[in-house]
């Protein structure tokens, strides 16, 4: 029987295979594969948690609560495609709010001071982006700009967890930036837009989660050394 970290480092490859089928199947126009891949994301990255954390606890639930919503955003969007865009930034707002939940404990006892100078010019990529987007974005709006301010203040949190949560966070921001430019920028062309936002949103969810894990103050096959007390902590 398989270990419970052979099972987690399995989920992991599953996951790469699966984002490098789907950016294959966008570049070269299988539609029926990139609609079949999109929804495995968020929950093979539920399965990776599962495996890694050791017990319930805030910092899982609300991991939990943002790849649920992440999902929405990668899921029902196909299934509603005349408000498809409506549909993926409520999907993914909510999983940002989600996620800069659990980010700011850690940011709070862990800042680094390097990174969180790092980080603070994104809020003005992500004003100067809506600004641009702004009148593209039309009855959308509202949404957009709580969009915006949850995407800069997640990036922003991540920069305090460690390299790869700051990693995570940034790619985010990348992805979404794309994407706005693709949705709602008139005249913007960016070759292999598609490839690239697909690219950077699931490398970037992924060291997220990841970044997340290494956090936990143990995972499932630390959590019981041969000879030591188990020792629950609530994050």
């Amino acid at each position: 029987m398989p270990s419970i970290r052979s099972v987690h480092l399995a989920l992991w490859v599953t996951y790469a295979l699966t984002v490098l089928v789907h950016v294959g199947a966008i570049a070269t126009d299988v539609d029926l594969l990139r609609r079949f891949t999109q929804p495995l994301f968020a929950p093979l990255l539920m399965a990776v948690l599962l495996t890694a954390a050791p017990h319930r606890s805030r910092t899982i639930a609300l991991l939990m609560g943002g790849l649920v919503c992440a999902w929405a955003g990668d899921s029902l969007g196909q299934l509603l495609p005349s408000v498809a865009q409506e549909v993926t930034v409520v999907g993914f707002l909510g999983a940002l709010i989600f996620y800069a939940a659990a980010l700011v404990p850690w940011w709070a006892r862990t800042r680094d001071a390097m990174r969180i100078a790092l980080a603070i010019p994104y809020g003005g990529v992500v004003i100067g982006l809506f600004v641009a987007c702004a009148d593209g974005a039309g009855a959308l709006l509202p949404v957009v700009a709580a969009y915006a301010m949850a995407l800069a203040t997640m990036a922003f949190l991540s920069a305090g967890g460690n390299g790869l949560t700051w990693s995570g966070g940034t790619l985010f921001l990348l992805s979404s930036s794309l994407l706005a430019m693709d949705w709602f920028l008139p005249g913007a062309s960016i070759a292999y837009s598609t490839e690239l936002v697909m690219l950077t949103y699931t490398v970037g969810h992924a060291l997220l989660i990841a970044g997340m894990v290494r956090l936990l103050p143990r995972r499932r096959w630390t959590a019981c050394s041969p000879g030591a007390a188990l020792v629950i902590v609530e994050s």
